[in-house]
């Protein structure tokens, strides 16, 4: 049998710990944990290196992950395909006072050669650089692994402020670990037996964190031999409660927002495409144009002589792109401006045919281009005859990452041109859209040679990026600043927080949709963009699921982030001015608008987000003909909730911030 521990997770915080509070994600890897009304955001994950480190699987790449939940006690299991040979982990979570006691057990199915089964802890840098760190009970005993340029084993030191010049702050055998934060936040770590640590920088890595990475397995597992690792974890730290000062100046107009809306691009036959048409006020919309089901195959060698017939024939009933069709119809009738996005082209169009749909980074046939051109042009100009459709914007999707069309700066430069003045020949509005790029990191440059040829410009009607990953408000101020200059309007055409949750669907939580409230008012503050496309308004990524009900008629139930969204989307005035406000807490984010409602009345309406834990806050000047707002809430616990109305003095309201809260104030003008 393998060594046998017992994970304990310990949080010290002035409220009692309810399994709510610990925040974990359908694979069961913990998130983030309550800490007195603040998340303290330390995660967990069970990862299997292989290959010597070239392959990674990860926990949030089980499958068939099932859970269950008696009382306090919640478990996980699920399985691996580990090239070929399969292994299962099963884990426990059980509450117990103001601990949690987790317990991981590793099971392969045959002989497996690994680099080690490994628990990463995960812990913020934003909170531990410049702080110190401690390997308790460290053994003398080297590392036989260790490679050119790693630093000794030392048993403490400090926490380096910025990346270091090796990622690895220290390692070795070792019983615990404690990290202790500047401003008073510690990780304690405490093993029932020693087993490896590193403690690494994943700043070399772009991350964002210090990584404890303990490997409690050795390389060669032996079949059906149960591996199982646990330690004791315990954080505590200050909480902020501290009062907030919120000021809103209604006489600074900063810019004009259309509003915020959604992809509907991907599962788009699932009755939460309309459900979110039906309920949010959508201001802008995204969908997928599929060239591959419009023209699977070449319809003909002559790209100026289009065979109607064999293409028309792919629009049939049930299919995908019938649906395609019918639901741009329904959202230009709706009067929503649309972007509509490539992902996958035909096979025959690529310069690398037959890798299949999955591939990323792939060319377009330098010879095929004048088919390209008649296969798009043909598919608007058949949605315009037929269903009434022309989008307004026009893009390949991520093009400068390739997923899965790449261009070069330059090829995106020329593509606008080719394509533009295609689309303009056919007596096509559709414009271009510039950019549309995978992440808003610096990724403005990527523009800059469609930017500074005027033919391409012609064509381009607006500029997109996504917001995966967030960005410094320089970042994202850069993106606003581009647009000013271009005098176009800035879209987000996807805003998201982790492209990779899909794997997990860890987007599916209160805890994700608050970092996505979060990103939303950063986005308001420091982009200066015209609308948004939250990613998606579909079933994937769904802010909703679709549920059964007794009847066995299908239905679709509002997930915790619905709620979140449909603040923003309903309860901000379309085309509204944006206006200065400003918060002097870091963890409460506000932002604030003048517009009028869909009866015509003039409003205001502000959205104050509580990223922390519950506190007072005063809001100041507002006009002194407002006497009251209207105030709607959603905490996790409360969705949507219509509040007692605020009385407002002189300009001033006084509030109490629920902790980990948005609340949005209503008030006329």
């Amino acid at each position: 049998m393998g060594r046998v521990l017992v994970l304990t997770v310990a949080v010290a915080c002035s409220v009692a710990l309810s399994a709510e509070r610990a925040q974990v994600d359908p694979s069961g890897r913990l998130e983030a944990v309550d800490i007195g009304g603040e998340y303290a955001e330390i995660k967990t994950s069970i990862q299997i290196p292989m290959g010597g480190w070239k392959q990674i699987h990860r926990q949030e790449s089980m499958r068939d992950v099932t859970r269950t939940q008696d009382g306090s006690r919640r478990a996980w299991r699920g399985r691996w395909d580990l090239g070929g040979k399969r292994a299962t982990l099963a884990q426990t979570l059980i509450e117990e006072g103001d601990s949690l006691r987790l317990e991981y057990v590793f099971t392969p199915e045959a002989d497996l050669a690994t680099n080690g089964v490994h628990l990463y802890v995960k812990a913020p840098a934003a909170d531990f650089a410049g702080g110190t760190f401690e390997l308790t009970g460290l053994s003398e005993k080297d590392d036989p692994r260790r490679e050119k340029g790693r630093p000794a084993p030392t048993a403490r030191g400090t926490l380096p402020r910025e990346m270091a010049s090796h990622r690895h702050v220290s390692y070795g055998r070792a019983d615990g670990a404690i990290l202790a934060g500047p401003g008073g936040r510690r990780l304690e770590v405490k093993l029932d037996q020693p087993a490896f640590f590193t403690i690494q920088d994943d700043r070399h890595y772009k991350g964002k964190d210090f990584t404890l990475m303990i490997c409690f397995s050795p390389p060669q597992l032996p079949a059906r031999q149960a591996q199982r690792l646990g330690l004791r974890l315990k954080m505590t730290g200050p909480v902020d409660r501290s009062p907030a000062r919120l000021v809103v100046d209604p006489s600074k107009v900063r810019y004009k927002l259309d509003g915020f809306g959604g992809n509907y691009c991907f599962g788009i036959e699932s009755p939460v495409t309309q459900y979110t048409l039906d309920t949010l006020h959508v201001a802008w919309a995204r969908t997928e144009m599929t060239p591959g089901e419009w023209e699977p195959v070449n319809d003909n060698d002559s790209p100026a002589d289009t065979n109607w017939p064999a293409l028309a024939a792919r629009d049939k009933e049930g299919s995908n792109l019938r649906r395609e069709f019918l639901l741009a119809r329904q959202i230009q009738r709706k009067g929503i401006p649309c972007v509509i996005s490539i992902w996958h082209l035909p096979e025959w169009l690529y310069s690398d045919p037959g890798k299949g749909p999955r591939a990323s980074g792939r060319t377009i046939a330098p010879d095929k281009w004048d088919e390209l051109l008649e296969c798009l042009g043909s598919y608007l100009v058949y949605a315009r005859k037929q269903y009434g459709v022309e989008p307004d914007l026009f893009s390949f999707n991520e093009p400068d990452l390739g997923v899965r069309v790449k261009f070069s700066p330059a090829e995106h430069r020329d593509a606008i041109k080719r394509i533009g003045r295609h689309f303009a020949s056919l007596g096509l509005r559709t414009k271009m859209l510039l950019g549309d790029v995978a992440q808003p990191r610096g990724t403005h440059t990527y523009c800059e040679l469609a930017c500074g040829d005027a033919e391409a410009m012609k064509y381009v009607g607006a500029v997109s990026f996504h917001s995966w990953g967030g960005a410094s408000p320089q970042q994202y101020a850069a993106w606003g600043d581009l647009a000013e200059r271009l005098k176009l309007p800035l879209l987000v055409a996807e805003l998201g927080v982790d492209a990779g949750a899909w794997r997990s669907k860890s987007y599916d939580s209160y805890a994700y949709g608050l970092r996505e409230a979060v990103l939303y008012q950063e986005l308001i503050q420091h982009a200066r963009m015209r609308g948004t496309m939250q990613w998606e308004f579909t079933s994937d990524y769904g802010i909703a699921s679709e549920q059964g009900d007794q009847g066995g008629q299908g239905g679709v139930a509002p997930g915790p982030r619905y709620w979140i969204v449909k603040h923003f989307c309903n309860l901000t005035p379309p085309k509204a001015d944006v206006l200065a406000a400003t918060s002097d807490r870091e963890r409460v984010l506000v932002s604030a608008f003048a517009g009028r409602d869909s009866a015509g009345k003039g409003v205001y309406s502000i959205h104050v987000v509580n990223n922390g834990a519950a506190r007072a806050a005063s809001l100041e000047g507002l006009p002194a003909a407002v006497g009251e707002l209207r105030a709607v809430l959603t905490t996790e616990d409360k969705q949507f909730q219509e509040q007692t109305p605020l009385p407002v003095r002189g300009g001033r309201v006084t509030l109490n911030l629920a902790a980990r809260s948005l609340l949005t104030l209503i008030g006329s003008r």
